[in-house]
């Protein structure tokens, strides 16, 4: 059974859609509070309107490439709740980036717009970093707490044809590892988890996704991270940092290091 949560609170960015509304589901049916972040309008509360169906969960409007938005997120969430157990940096763009669908499915690097690999290493790489910036200090205060960032594999960030997403995913685990070393300390445990393939989400195009059903390849669901991020808010992970978990591959991780989860 998993274990419950009540009493926790976690923030996850990008949570109005794909992998950070899932994790956002798991962690409201065992009762933790949860705050969605998003960029602010129908989408978001659409999915907080859909979220409240699970339990305690709140909306906040941030942009994380807008260090302002994500400022004053932080205010308001550092003064309407008592604590915060976990920030979940999840939000992020690649094939659906701004300026991609114009880009040919044979590309190379130099047919992508400058404008849309800024997007995406605004999005990826310096949106995580200006999100612990400003929520980490928050659970400094509290002297506990978990920060994950979520990325892809590492195949992904090597392969031809993943500039810009790739290098934006490995930009931002290399910041999770000197924020591990900064932070472990401290009381802030950071890891860093990844679905493990190609997963169905808003950043999948149709045509990828028609192209993986044609060919008998593997898509993960959205819930792929579900239990990786109930063990990161549980008792059971105290004490875990500087780690890489992958969703499909979650029960190995757990027989290799030894550690009993039922979750």
């Amino acid at each position: 059974m998993a274990e419950n949560l009540k009493g926790y609170t976690a923030l996850i960015t990008g949570g109005s859609s794909g992998l950070g509304f899932e994790m956002a589901k798991q962690l409201l049916s065992q009762e933790a509070t949860v705050i969605i972040a998003a960029r602010g309008g129908d989408k978001l509360n659409d999915a907080k309107e859909r979220l409240s169906a699970f339990g305690d969960v709140h909306a906040v409007a941030m942009d994380v490439t807008d260090e302002g938005s994500v400022s004053d997120a932080a205010s308001l969430v550092g003064f309407g709740f008592e604590h915060l157990d976990m920030v979940v940096c999840n939000a992020g763009i690649g094939r659906n980036a701004p300026g991609m669908d114009t880009v040919p499915e044979d590309h190379q690097f130099f047919d992508i717009p400058v404008s849309t690999f800024k997007a995406v290493i605004d999005t990826n790489f310096a949106g995580y970093f200006i999100v612990a910036k400003y929520f980490v200090p928050i659970m400094l205060k509290q002297g506990h707490g978990s920060l994950v960032y979520v990325s892809t594999s590492n195949a992904t960030m090597t392969r031809a044809g993943q500039i810009p997403y790739g290098p934006s995913k490995a930009g931002a685990e290399a910041m999770s590892v000197i924020l591990d070393e900064e932070l472990k300390d401290l009381g802030i445990m950071v890891n860093v988890i990844g679905p493990g393939g190609f997963t169905d989400t808003g950043m999948a195009l149709e045509r990828d996704k028609e192209f993986r059903r044609r060919n008998d390849m593997p898509i993960l669901q959205p819930t792929v991270l579900n239990r990786v991020i109930s063990f990161l808010a549980s008792p059971a992970s105290a004490g875990i940092h500087g780690q890489k978990i992958i969703g499909k591959d979650f029960d190995e991780w757990l027989k290799e290091k030894d550690i009993v989860f039922e979750g």
